[in-house]
């Protein structure tokens, strides 16, 4: 019972050193054997290392949550329409038409998407609701206006 006093008042005096060297020679000049304090030095070591991996698993496990709660599908199935222009968006963000031709989908970031195709070029919104905007101009020209969004 005395020895295991005597490493508690170890571990705890040695907690506030700053190298493991430090801690053993402080354990030392209290007369503890050089095993003793070796032992106790490899005891904090383990705990230290173990908080740190208990930790890293929760803040890994918080993380994974927010993302699943986070997670919402924006980028389903969605079509667009204004005067003289139709353009279909969908897998996921990846295939679209520009009244009626194959387009090309370019992302720029998170939350904004570019479809070019057949002399126009869409412009897309998104927050985590789904598509908040989006817009058209002529690839050439100065013709530009507002679309109507169906987001299925």
């Amino acid at each position: 019972m005395k020895k295991l006093v005597m490493i508690a008042v170890t571990l705890s005096t040695l907690a506030g050193c700053t190298t493991q060297a430090d801690r053993m020679a402080k354990c030392e000049a209290q007369g503890i054997s050089r095993d003793t304090c070796y032992l106790a030095e490899q005891n904090r070591t383990a705990a230290v290392n173990a908080a740190a991996e208990k930790q890293a698993m929760e803040n890994a496990a918080a993380v994974q949550h927010a993302q699943e709660a986070k997670v919402h599908d924006p980028l389903r199935e969605a079509s667009f329409s204004s005067n003289g222009l139709n353009a279909t968006l969908s897998n996921g963000f990846f295939s679209a038409t520009v009244n009626g031709k194959k387009a090309t989908v370019k992302r720029l970031n998170a939350n904004f998407y570019e479809i070019h195709g057949n002399g126009f070029v869409i412009s897309i919104s998104l927050d985590e609701n789904g598509i908040t905007d989006a817009s058209w101009n002529k690839a050439k020209g100065r013709e530009h206006g507002l679309l109507q969004v169906t987001q299925k």
